[in-house]
């Protein structure tokens, strides 16, 4: 049973593999139970969780904190009551933002006016994202034995501790150590005047990246190449204080969770690229290149 997203990796939570279910994680802890849909007229579309849950959509789907009727109701701060429409028009579905307060998203772009989808695109609303699937009878039976729920220690009042259920790990950076011996790459910074990202250049091989992807990798190359009298055991590492403050991030109040999530994005598409996992994690340092720049 493979996963609808990848198609190359079995699924093993719902109907997601934990590659395609981690490109939905938030730094925002959320139950099942926060996520509702309460449809009139269903299509065969669906918004797909993070547990792998498909959601159908009516031709004209209500997304937000408090739906009223018909609609996808999720129980979550960053959503806004009103946060965005979900609407089929002919065979084209679109996403349109209700000018909410954390905004609404396609695979990382910032949704400005109404913007259609395809199957399979990564939707955002606020910091809780979907899987779009234009047909769910391509689903396979969901995976069962496999969940993503928080349980909560016996307490009073909100001190009381939210623990992961039984059997389920907390998706987190493993601290990874490169000691010695980096390897000297060629690399190249292509930004469009226009912002909106840009394109990393690794030895021949490129990659997209995001405009805080892309900000995370110049950072991480200009820091190993500046420090050309540190030891190469502690040479080029940024700290997560760095990339808080220094980064471009689509949240007001970024944090530590953020920067994990993004470094696993970009170690993602790099890896996809079939560039490798450039970028070494190790407690207390941060984060850096497993490569030195070549010079030009």
């Amino acid at each position: 049973m493979m996963c609808p997203v990848c198609r190359s990796r079995p699924a093993e939570i719902g109907v997601l593999c934990d590659e395609c279910r981690d490109e939905l994680s938030s730094p925002i802890r959320i139950m099942p139970e926060q996520v509702q849909f309460h449809g009139g007229r269903p299509t065969k579309s669906a918004l797909l969780d993070l547990w792998g849950r498909p959601h159908l959509l009516d031709p004209r789907t209500l997304v937000g904190r408090q739906v009223d009727g018909a609609g996808l109701a999720i129980l979550e701060p960053s959503v806004s009551r009103h946060h965005a429409h979900v609407t089929l028009d002919g065979d084209v579905w679109t996403v349109r933002d209700l000018g909410s307060a954390n905004g609404s998203y396609c695979d990382d772009k910032l949704l400005d006016g109404p913007f259609a989808i395809k199957d399979c695109d990564r939707v955002r609303f606020g910091h809780i994202a979907f899987y779009f699937i234009d047909d769910v009878s391509r689903l396979p039976p969901p995976r069962l034995g496999r969940t993503a729920t928080v349980t909560i220690r016996p307490g009073t009042g909100p001190s009381a501790a939210i623990v992961p259920a039984a059997g389920v790990a907390d998706i987190e950076d493993e601290e990874e150590r490169t000691d010695v011996g980096l390897p000297t790459m060629t690399f190249k910074l292509h930004e469009p005047t226009g912002g909106g990202g840009g394109l990393v250049e690794v030895d021949g091989k490129q990659v997209q990246l995001t405009t805080t992807q892309f900000e995370l990798m110049a950072l991480m190359i200009r820091r190993m190449a500046a420090e050309t009298s540190q030891p190469e055991l502690v040479r080029g590492f940024v700290r997560s204080s760095e990339l808080i403050a220094d980064l471009s991030w689509d949240t007001r109040e970024p944090s530590e969770n953020h920067v994990k999530q993004l470094v696993r994005r970009v170690r993602r598409a790099l890896m996809k690229s079939e560039i490798g996992d450039l970028i070494e994690s190790r407690h207390r340092f941060g984060y850096r290149l497993r490569a030195i720049p070549r010079p030009e």
